[in-house]
């Protein structure tokens, strides 16, 4: 299992495509920064991943920083305590 964590904006598609098409069934998706972002504009994008065995989560101090309201993202949310903890359970992380 692994980590992999997207900090960038749909800008960067070439990049977040390949994180994306790496995740695996029981990975861990993290997204972080801009890459928060992901959680608004491509939810059906995220809940494909979902299908996938992909477990998904959006930093909750992110998107409060961007200006969304927490609660209107789907998507299991994180505040850095929880990050750290999953940082820790991965032993390979993909960035």
């Amino acid at each position: 299992m692994s980590l992999i964590i997207v900090k960038h904006s749909a800008q960067r598609r070439m990049l977040n495509s390949q994180l994306f098409d790496a995740a695996a069934d029981g990975d861990d998706l993290l997204l972080i920064q801009d890459g928060v972002l992901y959680a608004i504009t491509e939810p059906q994008m995220l809940g494909q991943l979902k299908s996938r065995g992909v477990n998904v989560f959006v930093s909750v101090e992110d998107l409060v920083a961007r200006g969304y309201d927490p609660d209107k993202v789907s998507f299991e949310k994180l505040d850095y305590g929880g990050i750290v903890d999953l940082i820790e359970k991965n032993p390979k992380i993909i960035s």
